[in-house]
C-alpha cells in the first residue's frame, strides 16, 4: 500500500495544475512516484443525508381496523379455556367476542379520556383517582351495551337482560378488563414520555459538547494567529519579501480554517490541506533548518477528525523541540487505519520533554485543548485517545487514536 509523503516540488491535483506551494503531496509506491488523485473541497452540509425511515401515520379507519383485531384476538384467546371444559361452547364464543367488541367501541373513548385529562395530571394519586372515578360509569356502560348485543342470542342465557343475577358478574369482569386497559395505557405513555425525555436529553448533551468543541477551537485559533503574526512580524524589518510570503501562506491557512469553522470534524485529507498552508509558513521562516515529512495511508484520507488537530501539534514540536536548536530537525506526521481506529503520530527529534514532566501537570495551550476536543468527541476513548511521550532516542512523540465513525467515501477533499 503506497503513502503520502511530503516532497520538494508543486502540489498537484488529478487535473494535474500545480499549486504553488513549497512542499507536495505524492503517492510513493515500490514501481515509482504516482500522483494522488484529489477532489474539490466538501462544503459543510453537502455529504449525502443518510436514509430515514418517514412512516405515515394510520389513517382513522386503520386504527379502528387495528383496535378491532387486538380486540377480536383477546376475546378468542379468552375463549379457548372455557371452550375446552365445555362442551357447548358457541354460546361461550358469542360471549366473549361481544364483550371484547364492546371494549373496542369503548377503547377509543380511553385513548381520548387519556389524551385529554390524564396527560395533564402530573401527581400519581390524582391520575388513580381519576380512573377510579371513570370506571364505574365506564364498566356500566360496557355491561349495558354487551346486554344489548347478546339479547338477541337465547343460546347466551345468562346475559343480563336474560338473567339479571349475571349482571354483577359482568361488571366485576368489566372492571378487571378496564383496570387492565388503563395500566397497559398509563405504561405506554410513561415510556413514550420517557423516551421522548432521553432524546431530548441527548439532544441537549449533544449540544453541550458541540458547543464545549467551539469554545476549545475558538481558544486554540487565537493562539495560533498570535504565534504566526509574531513570527512574521519578526521577518519584517530584515527581510521583507519572506514576510510578505509567509502573510500570502497565512491568509490561505486562515481561508480554509474558516472554511471548515462550523464542523468539529473534517476528513483527514482537508486537515492536511490546512496544515500544508502552515507548514508552508514555518519552511519559509527556517528554511532547511526544520523538515517535515507526512507519511499517511492513502485509505485514510476519507476519515473524519477533528478540525485544526494537526497544527497545534506540529506547532508544539516546532517551539518547544526544535527552534532552539541550531541544528534544527524534524517533524513526522504519520497516520495509518488499524483495528478500527485511525492512529495518528507526531513526533519530532528535537530536544525531548523536560525532566520530570507529566501530561497531567502540562500548561501547554495547544496540548491542554487538543486533549479535551478528543475526549469530548471520542468518550468511548477516554484518555487512551491521546497520549505524550518522549522518544525512545530523544524528542518527542504524540499518539492520537481515532475511531472510525464516519468517512467520506466519494473522495476525499484537500
Amino acid at each position: 500500500m503506497g503513502r503520502l509523503g511530503y516532497s520538494s516540488g508543486k502540489m498537484r491535483t488529478h487535473m494535474n495544475k500545480p499549486f504553488s506551494q513549497s512542499t507536495a503531496v505524492r503517492l510513493r509506491s515500490g514501481a515509482g512516484d504516482n500522483q494522488v488523485g484529489t477532489a474539490t473541497p466538501v462544503p459543510a452540509g453537502s455529504a449525502e443525508p443518510s436514509s430515514v425511515w418517514n412512516a405515515k401515520r394510520l389513517t382513522r379507519l386503520q386504527i379502528a381496523g387495528l383496535i378491532f383485531l387486538c380486540w377480536t384476538a383477546y376475546g378468542l384467546f379468552v375463549t379457548v379455556p372455557e371452550m375446552l371444559a365445555n362442551p357447548v361452547w358457541g354460546g361461550i364464543l358469542l360471549d366473549k367476542l361481544f364483550d371484547s367488541w364492546t371494549w373496542a367501541l369503548l377503547t377509543p373513548g380511553l385513548i381520548l379520556i387519556d389524551r385529554r385529562f390524564a396527560a395533564r395530571q402530573t401527581i400519581g394519586i390524582r391520575l388513580v383517582l381519576l380512573f377510579l372515578v371513570l370506571s364505574v360509569p365506564i364498566v356500566l356502560v360496557h355491561t349495558l351495551i354487551t346486554a344489548v348485543f347478546l339479547y338477541p342470542f337465547p343460546m347466551v342465557w345468562w346475559s343480563p337482560f336474560r338473567s339479571p343475577d349475571y349482571t354483577v358478574f359482568y361488571f366485576l369482569g368489566g372492571l378487571g378488563v378496564y383496570g387492565a386497559v388503563v395500566g397497559i395505557m398509563q405504561a405506554l405513555r410513561f415510556y413514550n414520555n420517557y423516551m421522548t425525555g432521553q432524546l431530548q436529553l441527548e439532544r441537549v448533551q449533544k449540544s453541550l459538547v458541540e458547543s464545549r468543541l467551539i469554545a476549545l477551537r475558538l481558544h486554540l485559533e487565537p493562539h495560533f494567529l498570535f504565534n504566526a503574526l509574531n513570527a512574521i512580524t519578526s521577518e519584517v524589518g530584515e527581510n521583507p519579501k519572506l514576510a510578505r510570503e509567509m502573510i500570502g501562506d497565512l491568509g490561505a491557512l486562515l481561508r480554509r480554517s474558516l472554511d471548515c469553522k462550523e464542523r468539529a470534524e473534517i476528513t483527514l485529507a482537508q486537515e492536511l490541506a490546512v496544515l500544508e498552508h502552515y507548514l508552508a509558513i514555518q519552511k519559509v521562516r527556517f528554511g532547511d533548518r526544520i523538515a517535515f515529512a507526512v507519511d499517511v495511508d492513502p485509505e485514510t484520507l476519507a476519515i473524519r477528525v477533528p478540525s485544526m488537530l494537526l497544527q497545534p501539534l506540529v506547532e508544539n514540536s516546532i517551539r518547544h523541540g526544535l527552534e532552539g536548536r541550531t541544528s534544527g530537525g524534524t517533524v513526522r506526521i504519520s497516520g495509518i487505519r488499524t483495528d478500527g481506529e485511525l492512529r495518528l503520530e507526531v513526533t519530532d527529534d528535537g530536544v525531548g520533554l523536560p525532566r520530570g514532566w507529566e501530561p497531567a501537570t502540562a500548561t501547554g495551550h495547544g496540548l491542554r485543548v487538543t486533549r479535551e476536543r478528543l475526549s469530548a468527541l471520542y468518550p468511548e476513548l477516554g484518555e487512551a485517545c491521546f497520549d505524550i511521550r518522549g522518544g525512545k532516542t530523544g524528542g518527542t512523540e504524540v499518539f492520537i487514536r481515532i475511531p472510525l465513525q464516519g468517512e467520506i467515501r466519494d473522495g476525499a477533499a484537500f
